[in-house]
This record gives structure tokens, sequence and C-alpha cells, in this order.
């Protein structure tokens, strides 16, 4: 897609079922807390490829599942890599399979774009609400060309992800409805706050409340629709409680599964929140890691809902923000093993499994594809994090090759001499490359991969 450098801080995806298996020390990597459980219960979490869906590293069986999207009676067909979903159904952690009974997607906007900040910050404004954007959001322009960063504003768009329910969203699927809004539909998702008379707030967003019978109490989940602005407010034709409370994601002794971002960092009771659902750390091994459950880390917790507070029995910590990167190249012959579930990249073995994000961006939509579908001309990008020193992808894209490189590497690099650095162990030369400089700080690095040496043409800092 040559998106620009991803600047945001915070973690991208895991790796997954096969990971969870075991514990991972030091810094770096995945962090595990032991336990986990299986049997009926919720699982909530982005989708990463079909066949099946996969979600949570977990390949569901659809054939007897019931399918509601964005409200209505769907089908498999109508789900898309990235979308958040919900599966209430029976699953095996240990074989990582499960069953589906239902499964259900509802974006969190359809919305207009009010400020397009990729370029800068990895952000958009959407609805007055900010949405974060990382490595791994998939971006989906089923209308023309227009990449992410050049999107203009009063464009449509279509954002599922995590929330906090206070205005802010990682986003891990983006769909373009429309460049210009026409006055058709729009719908937000948040807490209710802030009410003054007729008007309240979704995150920025001023609500005018005029036009529907009550507004909620403070606090509240809701989704709110409309199709017009007047005087700056966003003018509500209905409203549809999600959830009495943002911290209800099952029911009372429910078993659940969620993927999402910490949006309250572990305090002294051992409490934090995922997506705003309150979470009880104090049964895992991370119990007290307060360095470590911090605000914007990605996370799956299993666990039971007690009340309304989810204790956990594992959590799982994604990659942090140092140990994460993306290498690029033309995968060439043998790189490709089915039954390991690795792929080869200028040199470099990288696992793929069953909750890396399969994208393939060669087709008209985002689709999904799976190993034994690769051949060696294909371009593969490759979102990825090293775990006890292996590299593990979060994303893999298949895409078009570059016009003027064959490979890209990108992350932290270590010097060499004075003409040579390394980034995850590639090599990389860069005696013919002029002013540049680089200190603990990620970087990209574009060029041809010749003789097992990555030949640089350039290099950019990200800050």
């Amino acid at each position: 897609m040559n998106r620009p450098i991803l600047k945001i801080l915070i973690s991208l995806a895991l790796g997954a079922s096969l990971v969870t298996l075991y514990s991972c020390g030091g810094a770096g990597g995945t962090q595990v807390a032991d336990g986990g459980i299986g049997g009926t219960g919720i699982t909530q979490g982005r989708v990463t490829s079909f066949g099946s869906v996969f979600v949570n590293g977990i390949e569901f069986n659809t054939d007897s599942a019931s399918f509601t999207v964005n409200d209505l009676t769907g089908s498999q067909d109508d789900l898309a890599i990235g979308m958040v979903v919900r599966i209430s159904g029976s699953s095996d952690t240990t074989n990582a399979t499960g069953t589906a009974d239902s499964i259900t997607y509802d974006s969190l906007i359809e919305g207009v774009i009010n400020n397009n900040n990729i370029i800068l910050n990895n952000t958009l404004t959407v609805m007055q609400q900010t949405i974060i954007v990382d490595g791994d959001t998939v971006y989906d322009n089923p209308i023309d060309a227009t990449l992410l960063e050049d999107l203009p504003p009063n464009s449509e768009v279509e954002v599922s992800g995590f929330t906090n329910g206070n205005g802010t969203i990682l986003a891990t699927r983006i769909e373009v409805i429309s460049l210009a809004w026409a006055g058709d539909e729009l719908e937000v998702s948040g807490v209710v706050s802030a009410i003054s008379g007729d008007t309240f707030r979704i995150g920025s967003l001023v609500v005018d409340g005029s036009g529907i019978p009550s507004i909620p109490p403070e606090g509240t989940f809701v989704e709110v629709e409309g199709n017009r602005f007047s005087g700056g407010l966003f003018v509500a034709e209905s409203i549809d409680i999600e959830s009495e409370s943002d911290s209800a994601v099952a029911e009372d002794g429910e078993e659940v599964e969620i993927e999402g971002q910490i949006t309250q960092a572990l305090d002294v009771n051992n409490l934090f929140t995922l997506n705003s659902q309150l979470v009880d750390a104090s049964g895992t091994t991370l119990s007290g890691a307060t360095s470590q459950l911090t605000i914007g880390r990605v996370a799956e917790v299993e666990g039971v809902m007690n009340g309304n507070i989810l204790l956990a029995e594992e959590i799982e910590l994604k990659a942090a923000a140092a140990d994460r990167g993306e290498i690029s190249a033309i995968l060439g012959i043998d790189n490709v093993d089915v039954s390991a579930g690795t792929v080869t990249l200028l040199g470099r073995t990288i696992r793929v499994d069953n909750s890396t994000i399969m994208e393939n961006d060669e087709e008209d939509e985002s689709a999904s594809f799976t190993l034994d579908q690769l051949t060696s001309s294909d371009y593969l990008e490759a979102k990825i994090y090293t775990d006890n020193n292996t590299l593990v992808a979060s994303k893999l894209e298949l895409e078009q090759i570059p016009s003027n490189h064959n490979a890209e590497v990108e992350g932290i690099a270590n010097l060499v001499d004075s003409s040579t650095i390394e980034i995850f162990g590639i090599t990389i030369d860069t005696s013919g490359v002029d002013d540049y400089s680089f200190s603990n700080q990620i970087i990209e690095v574009k060029g041809d991969f010749v003789n097992g040496v990555l030949i640089a043409d350039s290099i950019k800092e990200d800050d």
C-alpha cells in the first residue's frame, strides 16, 4: 500500500495460539501470564484470516453459525479482515479450534472525516473521535486508489477497532464508503457524557438529542444515528443502548477471551481496563506488573466474568514498540514452509500462525490468503516483532512489487561499521546513502537485496 512510516508507539498484534502455551520472559516480545480456559463462552477480537473464521488465534468452524452484521442478518461473506467481532460458542485453546454458534459485527463509526493527520501522527479525526492507526490496521478502499493518508475531509469511512468509549479508537479496520459524504445515515458509538439540556457528548462530538425520546444516563454505552449536522452539532435521529455501562463484555459467570487495548493502567488493587472492560489481574503472574499493564498496550485476556469484572486467568501482552518492525521483499524460491508455518524474507525466517493477519492487497478489496497459495514471485510485506529471539508476523500483506526497489526493512538499527548497519539480523550497506543519522529510533530502509546484503538507496528516520 506504500503507507507512510507508522509512528505510533503502541503494540502490534501477537502471534498466538502457539505462543500462549508458554510464558515469555525478558523486556521484549510477548508477555504471557499462565492460565487459560476453554469451553463455551464469548470470544471478542479482530478477524485475522478466513477459511473458517480466525479470531484470537482460534479457528472457529462456522458451518452452523448465525451472523449479524451491523444489526442485520448476514453471512460470513459480509465479514472482512480486521473487523472486531463477538463470537458465542465453544473453543479448545490447546488445539486452537472452536465452533461458533453466533458471530456479531457492529462497526464503531460510520462517519465523516474531520481531519486527516496520518502523515503527521498516524491519526484521523472521524465524527470528532480520535482514530489511531498502527501497522496492523487494515485499510480497504473499494472505490479508487486513494491512499489512507490522502483521504480528504468529508470522506465517509467505516471504522472497526478497540475503543475506550470516550473518544479514542485504535483502528483495526478502516473502509472507505465515499470520498464525499452525500447526506446518508451516519452513526457513532461511545459513552454518553456531559449532558446539558438537550445535548450530550460522545467523546468530543456534541450531539443534539432534542429529536430522541430521552438521553440515557451518563456512562451508558450507546450507538447514535443521524444524517445531518446543525450549528456544529450532530443531530440524533435515534439512539440505541449497547450496554448500561462501558464495562460489561459478558454476563456474570461467562467465560471470556477478549482482545483489546489497555485503556486504564494497572492500579494498586490489581485492576486495569481493556477496551474499558474492568479486569482483575490478581490471579495471574502479571499481578503487580504496573510497568507492563500500561495504557496503549494491546493484550488478550482470558477469564471468567464476576459481575462486571473479568477475573483474568491468562493475560497475553502484545509486542512493545521497540521490538516491532517490518520486512518486505520478493518471496523467492523455497521460502515458504507450510508445515512449519514459516516464510523466509531477506534470509530471515518468520513465524506465521493463527493470529497473523493475512491480507491480500492485490485484490480489488482486501481479502485473505493462505501460505500454500503463495508463489516465488509474490511480494510480501511482513509486520513483525521479536519473541524469544524468534521473528513472528503480526501481519502479512500480499502486495504489488515496488517499481524502484525490491526490499524494505523497518526497525531499530545496530551500527556494524561506518558503512554497515543491521536490522533484525539483516546486513545493510549504507555506503550509497548520504546525510543520514540514527540513534535508538526506528528507521525505514529501502533498496535492493543482493548476495545476502540489502544495498540501501534511501534511509528515512521515524521520529
